[in-house]
């Protein structure tokens, strides 16, 4: 644009120069200070702090229905998925919005220590039946509030990042985002197989749950911390205040455009084979074929395979296109239901039954990567924090639709609903690809007759 604008030597005003320039750039931001260096390393340690957090909050989510009272354990997951789908739609944007991203980060943070509180509270009053259900509602509730915002500022974060370290370098900005997704994703989903691991180690060593448990709240409170010597992005936003009230709308008016549910696919896909995954295929397959034992090692499987692929999906992301990285996501979530419904799985596979879990792991390593640059390069600011709160709100949703399901639909019923939703993520990125470009051709169009405008003025007043 600066180039056909020196070209043409046209007398464009400044304002509307600038309203084109962010446009094209997609973003509002203030000069950070800091060195293209300075700006990757701040991103891989917020990266590592939130990696610890989250990984000490995702361990007591799988075992609380083994540790508590199973309806307790159902009932507080339940009202979990519940407060997430609230805080995603109405609290994360105006709260990121008023204080930034870096301290709704460090909120969300410091309600997930309270959540494994509270876990390890229920844990040891489980003999009471009315204070542990009262401990571990409460904690249910904090950690759903916690997760709507925690990821709406992690994407709004993402987004500053990448926009600000592609000023400082130089580089293309749907580059920038596509390795800056996978070295996330990699660095979140070790913290999460870590914590796994650990928890189901120091219980063999004999040490009681709720001592772990509070172990992982200090660990916990520490990564917190950690998060608040992180840089704080700073937007310019023009003299404009936006309301809390007006916030919320943000999110909302968002459903208006085509392109947030034609990019949904993968958060639906990945939300339904997730809940899919860990209450229908572990309960019926993995307890039968391999031992309640081994349900915990399969879900640190997906985890693992997850944080392994994730820096791959980013550089063939960069190398061929984020494209061929959701459709290769596409292809294993896909892969799931086909190995049920045509390769008659799963009764004798054994040990095969690992293929359901890196195919899972898989696809969850472009949710989680290629998946979220996608929707950074898709919805700049101001309609970051929007888009990710919609983007929590979708996998959220389909997350609690599945569970819900399963306790009226057959294996074989869910497990179409997740091929469907595979096959329809391709179509609908490449209907979303299509959009865009149609918006972009029109925004150049609308640029081009600024200046002949300004010309035929200036000739008017020749004449």
């Amino acid at each position: 644009l600066k180039i056909w604008v020196s070209v043409a030597r046209c007398r464009i005003p400044s304002a509307v120069t600038s309203a084109a320039l962010a446009t094209f750039t997609g973003h509002n931001m203030q000069d950070s200070g800091l060195s293209a260096q300075q700006l990757l390393s701040n991103f891989i340690y917020m990266a590592a702090c939130f990696s610890v957090n989250h990984g000490t909050v995702t361990t007591p989510l799988v075992l609380a229905s083994t540790l508590l009272d199973g309806k307790v354990g159902n009932v507080g997951n339940c009202l979990l998925y519940v407060a997430t789908l609230f805080s995603a739609l109405v609290i994360s944007a105006p709260l990121v919005s008023f204080v930034g991203s870096k301290w709704s980060i460090i909120t969300a943070m410091s309600l997930y220590c309270v959540y494994i509180a509270c876990f390890a509270l229920a844990i040891v009053l489980r003999h009471a039946a009315v204070l542990v259900w009262t401990a571990f509602i409460l904690g249910s509730v904090c950690g759903g509030l916690a997760a709507g915002v925690l990821w709406t500022a992690q994407g709004s974060y993402f987004t500053d990042s990448s926009a600000s370290l592609a000023q400082a370098s130089g580089a293309a900005r749907e580059d920038v985002t596509s390795s800056l997704a996978g070295s996330f994703a990699a660095i979140y989903l070790i913290g999460e197989v870590g914590s796994k691991l650990l928890f189901s180690a120091l219980q063999r060593l004999g040490l009681e749950p709720w001592l772990i448990c509070l172990l992982y709240v200090m660990l916990g409170f520490l990564a917190t911390l950690g998060t608040t010597q992180t840089h704080n992005f700073k937007r310019d936003s023009n003299g404009e205040t936006i309301s809390p009230l007006g916030k919320v709308f943000t999110v909302v008016s968002l459903w208006c455009d085509p392109l947030i549910w034609l990019l949904s696919p993968t958060n639906l896909a990945f939300g339904f084979a997730a809940a899919y995954m860990n209450s229908y295929v572990n309960s019926n397959f993995v307890a039968t074929e391999l031992g309640v034992d081994f349900v915990s090692s399969m879900a640190a499987v997906t985890a693992f395979v997850a944080a392994l692929l994730s820096p791959v999906w980013g550089a063939l992301s960069r190398v061929a296109g984020k494209g061929s990285s959701i459709n290769a996501g596409a292809v294993c979530f896909f892969c799931i239901p086909f190995c049920i419904l045509a390769l008659g799985c799963c009764s004798g596979w054994g040990w095969w039954l690992i293929l359901l879990y890196v195919f899972q792991g898989s696809g969850r390593a472009v949710y989680e990567s290629t998946n979220r640059a996608m929707f950074a390069d898709f919805f700049p600011a101001p309609d970051t924090e929007g888009a990710f709160a919609n983007c929590m709100f979708q996998s959220s949703c389909s997350f609690a639709i599945s569970f819900f399901l399963q306790a009226f639909l057959t294996g074989r019923h869910l497990a179409t609903i997740v091929m469907v939703l595979a096959g329809l993520i391709p179509v609908g990125y490449q209907l979303a690809q299509m959009l865009q470009q149609r918006r972009r051709r029109k925004r150049e169009e609308a640029l081009l007759q600024v200046p002949s405008m300004d010309y035929r003025t200036s000739e008017d007043q020749r004449q």
